[in-house]
């Protein structure tokens, strides 16, 4: 039997149960759709969803002085990229050298980042550093990165204990660059010691509570000098990479990484590379 329209009227209440039901899942899972996404934002702000983060810049480490060098590095950095030095600017020798540093390094309109090393601050004292180059310790944002730069080079202590506050208080605030990376001159935990008397109990426990709080915070990368060579020792995190060819005697033979060289470091979908630049 047919009704007026020439539908069965089963099949006509099947066929507008079945519309009904349609718009309602329809309509569930629009809502559920724009909820889930806002969850999923937040999920991803809060690690694990690749940084937004992306920028190029280049790092060396120990310089000692020698500018020829330092001039062969600037003269390979690409538009936008700017220069890390990872401390040893100097020799050790006092203002006079510091300030000829820092007068080639301006003169070469070079956008350029330093920290201390221990020939920087001769039996710790750090005044001639600051008076030079400004604060021995900081953070800037690049790119959508954070870039913290630490001072763990005091002779006896390595990073100061107000250092390490400094340090946990920075990377527990709030940023909009979801992506750390850490600068430090000695590298913590180094399976070699080149200083004369090796590393002094607080310099060790100063490196391991420097890991701990950046490993803590997500960091995935420190990079470091001191050591005369290229060195990657520790996958982290943090992975800790050491370079420190940017004009010293090598520490080590040229097969091990004792070989003058740069980093070019490239940030990009969450991932921190770099690219080893021989000299």
């Amino acid at each position: 039997m047919l009704d007026h329209h020439g539908i069965r009227p089963r099949k006509a209440r099947v066929a507008l149960l079945a519309l009904i039901l349609g718009l309602v899942l329809l309509t569930a899972t629009s809502c559920a759709g724009g909820g889930s996404g806002t969850r999923g934002d937040e999920e991803g702000n809060g690690g694990g969803s690749p940084s937004g983060a992306r920028l190029s810049f280049l790092v060396c480490g120990d310089p000692h002085a020698r500018t020829d060098l330092l001039r062969k590095i600037i003269d390979q950095a690409r538009p936008d990229e700017f220069l890390v030095i990872a401390g040893d600017i100097s020799t050790g020798k006092g203002w006079d050298e510091m300030r000829a540093m820092k007068d080639f390094l301006d003169g070469t309109g070079i956008e350029y980042y330093a920290i201390p090393g221990d020939n920087d601050m001769p039996r710790g004292d750090v005044s001639v550093f600051r008076g030079v180059f400004g604060t021995d310790h900081y953070s800037v944002e690049r790119g959508g990165a954070r870039l913290i730069f630490l001072n763990d080079a005091v002779p006896g202590v390595g990073c100061p204990e107000e250092q390490l506050a400094w340090l946990r208080e920075e990377l527990a605030s709030p940023r909009e660059a979801e992506m750390a990376i850490a600068f430090a001159h000695v590298p913590p935990g180094a399976p070699v010691e080149v200083g004369k008397g090796g590393f002094r109990s607080r310099e060790t426990e100063s490196g391991r509570e420097m890991l701990d709080i950046l490993e803590r915070a997500g960091v995935p990368v420190i990079y470091c000098g001191h050591i005369h060579a290229y060195m990657l020792y520790s996958s982290g995190p943090p992975r800790v990479v050491v370079s420190g060819g940017a004009g010293a005697d090598p520490h080590l033979s040229e097969e091990a990484g004792g070989f003058h060289h740069f980093l070019r470091v490239s940030v990009e979908g969450g991932e921190v590379r770099e690219e080893v630049v021989r000299l």
